[in-house]
Formats: structure tokens, C-alpha cells, sequence
């Protein structure tokens, strides 16, 4: 019955910490008395808040009451730990917040009813004509597949964001363009061409004003990035359209984020 009695008395005392109990010199010599296992109290010294009077006199009375020399030599090292300093409110924030992920340079989000949401982008076939018979020049086209792109809207005038590289001018990187659907299931616009000689671009009849504002969020800008909001400068038509990201040209930052080495089409309509 004593030794049951005992072993109770080291459990309530081991966890005295997790109970908000202070551990004392009269807890320490209360077991010395009951004769408990020197490694017990040991381990409720190490492992409990230390309340310990480690002055001379409370040495003195430890001595008195028969407490081992390394009992009291425990006591004393963890008096003298520091106490481990609590986490500020924003260190807890910190830790508890998760990471955001960088929004990678591959992806174009659509803000259409206030709602962004992330686009698909495809790579053009490029289809080379002659004009006129040959008389009027040579002209290439940038080919989507289908008739109509899957990204739907009826917001005429909607905004997108677009992850840019530090090196590189937003107009210079960025351009919304229209498309012209033609018969054979197909949307295409005007990339290049000439008679005499022969200039590259999307022809400036297809090209959408723009205007640009840095993203007040850069919070899941990629290094080397950062995020901008482009919205047509006036309302878009019924028709299809693309956000066309000169990837190319900037092949060396963001090739490792696009699959394909051409220029990257994000395609959506405008509805009635």
C-alpha cells in the first residue's frame, strides 16, 4: 500500500508542470522523506516549473533534511535555466499562417465579376498565305484551334492579371488581341507580312488599348516577377479574343514555366 502510495505521489508530482504547479524545495524534501527513487525525483526536477530557494539558507534547510548532494545540484541548474521566452502574437501568426505559393509566370487569371480565375493557355499553328497572287505579299497567321475559345465572359470589360518579368516592359510583354473566326473551324490574326519587305507583329487593327497598374497584392509574386492588372481601355466587342504572352522572346526566365518555345495564347469570348 506505501509503495503504491509513493509511486502516486511521483506521478502527481512529474506532472506538476502540465498542471500549472510550481515545484519547491518542501516538494523536493517531502520525497526525499518518502524515500522515493533518486532518478523519480530527478526527472519531476527536470521535467517540472521551479519554484527553488537555491539561497544559502535554503541549501542549508536541503542539507538539514537530507537531500542528496545531486538533488541539490539538479535544483540548483534548473533555478539558473532561462526561461524559454513566449512566441509574440506575430511569431504565432507567422508559424500558423500557411505559405503562399508563388503564382507562377505560366499562369493568366480572368477577374470577371470580381472573381479572378485561372486561363488556359494554347500555342498557335502559324499559317503563311500569299496575298493577291503573290502580288500583294506574303502574310502569317497565328491559328486557334476551333471556332469559339472554352473561356466565356459577358463582363465587356474585364481585367486580368499577368506575372511580368522585372526585366521586361508590361506593353512589351503583354497584348490583347482579336480574332477573326473563319469557316474552317479556326480563329486567326495577322502576325507578320509584306510585299517589299516584311514586318512581324499583330497587325495594329487587332491590337485592344490597354491599361496597366501594378497589383496591389504582390504577395505571391515569383522572384524576378511581378504582378500586373491589365483591363481593356475601352469595352471589348462580341467576339474572340486572347491575352498573348511573348514567352519567346523571354524564353531564357520563363521557359522552365511554359512547355512550348512559341508565344502563349490565352483565348476567351465575349458573349452578348
Amino acid at each position: 500500500m506505501k509503495a503504491k502510495a509513493l509511486i502516486l505521489l511521483a506521478i502527481l508530482v512529474a506532472g506538476s508542470r502540465l498542471c500549472g504547479a510550481v515545484l519547491t524545495n518542501a516538494d523536493i524534501i517531502k520525497m526525499a522523506e518518502a524515500n522515493l527513487n533518486e532518478s523519480i525525483i530527478l526527472s519531476s526536477i527536470e521535467n517540472s516549473e521551479p519554484g527553488f530557494d537555491t539561497s544559502p539558507q535554503g541549501l542549508i534547510e536541503l542539507s538539514a533534511a537530507k537531500v542528496s548532494p545531486t538533488l541539490i545540484s539538479a535544483m540548483i541548474t534548473r533555478a539558473s535555466a532561462p526561461a524559454q521566452p513566449a512566441a509574440s502574437a506575430s511569431e504565432a501568426a507567422t508559424e500558423e499562417a500557411p505559405a503562399v505559393e508563388p503564382m507562377s509566370p505560366s499562369e493568366v487569371f480572368i477577374i470577371d465579376d470580381g472573381e479572378p480565375r485561372g486561363m488556359r493557355y494554347l500555342n498557335p499553328q502559324m499559317r503563311t498565305a500569299a496575298r493577291a497572287l503573290g502580288m500583294g505579299g506574303v502574310a502569317s497567321y497565328a491559328v486557334l484551334r476551333g471556332h469559339a475559345a472554352n473561356e466565356r465572359i459577358s463582363d465587356p470589360q474585364p481585367s486580368f492579371l499577368v506575372s511580368v518579368p522585372n526585366q521586361s516592359q508590361v506593353e512589351s510583354y503583354v497584348t490583347v488581341a482579336s480574332f477573326a473566326v473563319r469557316k474552317n473551324n479556326s480563329r486567326e490574326v495577322l502576325v507578320g507580312g509584306g510585299y517589299m519587305s516584311y514586318s512581324s507583329g499583330i497587325h495594329p487593327d487587332r491590337v485592344m488599348a490597354i491599361s496597366t497598374e501594378r497589383a496591389e497584392d504582390q504577395s505571391r509574386a515569383h522572384k524576378g516577377f511581378t504582378i500586373y492588372k491589365i483591363t481593356p481601355s475601352r469595352p471589348l466587342k462580341t467576339g474572340e479574343y486572347a491575352v498573348i504572352v511573348y514567352s519567346s522572346e523571354m524564353q531564357s526566365l520563363v521557359g522552365a514555366w511554359f512547355t512550348g518555345t512559341g508565344n502563349s495564347y490565352f483565348d476567351f469570348g465575349v458573349d452578348p
